[in-house]
């Protein structure tokens, strides 16, 4: 698999933000916290159909993950479809670097997925024995990391317009820049869950033109430790126990080559992982949902089909 530079992962999803939605006639949204650090909590909404019996659930991870948020990071289309389906949908916030480092979020991952099947059915009636994790763009990433242990994994997973490779050729900058006055003044001692969007935005443009978003991110340079990546890594974590996986992704992707989610499926083959890859013609994440709604219904199409319904 051909790596992708690591500083995608930061400049992912950075052009669209979405409003915040009315509520769905039909579904019920509830905010629960899934865990709590340091005193901070971190929280996640849930749409729930008013309907009989379990639900599957789908948990979404919202793009940009340096400076995102719930709210905005979920798409309309996933929203009023999803429940409409039958699923309850998760759309969660996990640590947002550089307060936390990417390790950090992908033990948040882990930690909301264990929430659900532990407290799930009592809290929301939802079907502990049937979860699906989901994201953009960087959020995708995060969805694909969620079957690195075969013992905590999903169901399936869902990627749209994911990068899957690390690379180490971009060069660190001067550490010494984040002493000066400038957009690095917000970040805080403390944990960043629900990223203010124009704040966040301006901060992380500053550490890409400043070449410390990879240190930002990992919490050490790549290029000096590439020995501490495989723990990230999805060449490295993906065996033939990985669960199901649809990647979507576009020809004419402008942010994450479409040749990523070749390779990826590549790997998959080679591991004898069930998978499918969707190609559509425009757009990364948020803007390939706008320009390709069809792409929401192939997505409950193929959860259907992982859960026999």
């Amino acid at each position: 698999m051909k790596p992708i530079p690591i500083f995608l992962l930061f400049v992912l999803t950075l052009f669209t933000a979405l409003p915040l939605f009315p509520q769905t006639p039909g579904v019920e949204k509830q905010v629960f916290t899934y865990k709590t650090v340091d005193g901070h909590a971190v929280k996640a909404n849930i749409f729930i159909p008013k309907t009989e019996g379990l639900h599957p659930v789908v948990i979404y991870f919202h793009g940009g993950f340096f400076f995102g948020n719930r709210d905005q990071g979920l798409h309309s289309s996933l929203r009023e479809k999803l429940p409409a389906a039958g699923y309850a949908l998760v759309s969660a916030d996990y640590r947002l670097a550089p307060e936390t480092k990417l390790a950090g979020m992908l033990q948040d991952v882990q930690n909301v997925t264990t929430w659900l099947r532990v407290n799930g059915k009592r809290e929301f009636n939802i079907d502990p024995d049937k979860i699906v994790v989901s994201g953009g763009s960087a959020g995708g990433y995060l969805a694909l990391t969620s079957g690195f242990d075969a013992k905590t994994a999903p169901n399936a997973i869902v990627a749209i317009s994911a990068p899957t490779g690390f690379t180490t050729v971009t060069p660190m900058g001067d550490l010494s820049v984040l002493n000066q006055p400038g957009p690095y003044d917000v970040v805080q001692d403390s944990t960043v869950s629900y990223g203010d969007y124009d704040t966040r935005i301006t901060l992380w443009r500053f550490l890409a033109r400043s070449g410390l978003g990879n240190y930002e991110l990992f919490g050490f340079d790549p290029a000096v430790h590439p020995e501490k990546l495989p723990q990230y890594t999805l060449t490295d974590n993906v065996t033939a126990a990985y669960p199901p996986v649809l990647l979507i992704h576009a020809r004419y992707d402008n942010l994450v080559n479409l040749q990523q989610a070749v390779d990826f499926k590549a790997l998959l083959d080679e591991k004898q992982v069930v998978n499918e890859l969707v190609v559509v013609d425009n757009g990364h994440n948020d803007e390939l949902l706008n320009q390709n709604p069809q792409v929401v219904d192939k997505i409950i199409a193929f959860i259907n089909s992982r859960f026999g319904r």
